[in-house]
């Protein structure tokens, strides 16, 4: 006979009472039946599987070993079973697309477009500025689709269930400033003149940003010795406005005419990849390829943003579109 799931239920119910009787009561079968069943169980597995002790009927080796794959199962279908049932209840499958990581401007359209889709219920923003944390959440199913930034120095290693669509394998990293600072009458700015002025930036650590450009920092042989550390957007928006200091900012940030400029640092020395993070097997999965599109039809449809964004686009930019 092969063993089939009641079973592997009749066994654990023998182990936790510990009884053939008692289980025979739970089981709502005569000990005789329950007797017979077990023995035949054994002689089609080739071995005894509980023996009779003081304690009552206890696993033989054997037993133990069975049981302990048996556990397995039993979770296993009590799961789907569990999960069949909350579909039930639903009508159907009504849980929002939960879409995170952290790409500025692109979390809002993006995730209105996505609940503009058949195959979308809703959808809820679930930001985290680490990638490291969006990846996570994407494996363990706390998020669905993240749109994350992976700098040079992070590997940004995906678990077995989670893949990634790179958008544009080098986005480069602009800086703002007020638009009376110094430095703002120039098109693009040398990372090295930026230095004679204070920084704003996260705090060291706080995701593989840190990392990387203070690696770009050492290979320049430049410091910036006078820094800001905060992860407040309005914070940072403050210390620019007042020209209290310069940092970096994402090449899709929108410039305001006297307030803040965006400029490129020369030569591109700041840059990262752009990825969509999704979980294989997934609704997320069977549509990657209209998500990607739309990523980029946003990009293209954020000309206008700053000019340094303007002529990025018009060279590497052209190549994305064109390659989505």
């Amino acid at each position: 006979m092969r063993l089939e799931i009641r079973h592997l239920r009749t066994l654990a119910a023998i182990e936790e009472t510990g009884s053939l009787s008692r289980a025979a009561k739970r089981l709502g079968m005569s000990q005789p039946a329950l007797t017979g069943l077990l023995q035949r169980m054994e002689r089609s597995l080739g071995g005894r599987l509980f023996v009779r002790s003081e304690r009552g009927s206890v696993p033989t080796p054997l037993g133990a070993e069975v049981l302990d794959e048996a556990r397995v199962v039993l979770r296993g279908m009590d799961a789907i079973h569990a999960r069949v049932d909350r579909w039930s209840r639903r009508g159907g499958d009504t849980q929002p697309v939960r879409l995170g990581g952290f790409c500025g401007f692109l979390h809002v359209p993006l995730g209105q477009w996505l609940g503009e889709q058949p195959w979308v219920p809703d959808v809820a923003l679930c930001e985290d500025v680490d990638p490291r944390a969006s990846v996570h959440k994407v494996a363990i199913a706390a998020v669905d689709l993240a749109v994350v930034y992976r700098s040079p120095t992070d590997p940004q290693p995906l678990p077995p269930n989670v893949r990634a669509r790179t958008v544009h394998p080098a986005e480069p990293v602009f800086v703002g400033m007020a638009h009376d600072h110094p430095l703002a009458d120039q098109r693009a700015v040398d990372l090295a003149a930026l230095t004679r002025y204070p920084w704003v930036d996260e705090p060291p650590g706080a995701t593989p940003w840190s990392r990387y450009i203070a690696q770009v920092c050492r290979e320049a042989d430049i410091d910036f010795t006078h820094v800001h550390t905060t992860m407040s957007v309005v914070t940072v928006l403050d210390l620019l406005r007042g020209s209290t200091a310069t940092g970096p900012v994402l090449a899709t940030s929108r410039e305001h005419d006297h307030d803040v400029v965006i400029r490129a640092v020369r030569d591109m020395p700041l840059w990262w990849e752009l990825r969509l993070v999704y979980r294989a097997e997934t609704v997320i999965a069977d549509h990657i390829d209209q998500i990607h599109a739309q990523v980029i039809d946003l990009y293209r449809g954020r000309r206008g943003c700053n000019p340094a964004f303007d002529e990025w686009w018009s060279t590497s930019g052209a190549e994305l579109a064109s390659a989505g």
